[in-house]
């Protein structure tokens, strides 16, 4: 199965972030998700929303290394990041240039 090219903005509250064990693995947040809107792609069109029923859901989100290193976030801050999905239901990944912590628990 080919993953097709998609990203979805997603805002919401953090529930629990795991920190990578190493510096090389990735970390992972589980998100309560608030709402959803679509990534714009190049031509003025939008990225495929493969996530856009997920409001008032939690996501698991995985993390890249890149960016795991640095985040610290606590449980109840708001949070806003580009997500797109894989083959695996219920995980989505995080685009590391495009996570906003915007506020505490």
């Amino acid at each position: 199965m080919q993953v097709k090219e998609n990203w979805s903005h997603v805002v919401g509250r953090v529930e629990k972030w795991t920190p990578p064990s190493d510096a090389e693995d990735h970390g992972e947040l589980v998100v309560r998700v608030e709402r959803v809107e679509p990534v714009k792609a190049g031509g003025g069109k939008a990225h495929p929303n493969l996530v856009d029923a997920q409001a008032g859901t939690t996501l698991r989100v995985r993390v890249p290394a890149s960016a795991a290193a640095a985040l610290d976030v606590p449980d109840g801050a708001a949070i806003a990041l580009d997500v797109r999905r894989g083959r695996e239901a219920g995980l989505v990944f995080a685009n590391p240039e495009r996570i906003r912590v915007t506020g505490g628990g």
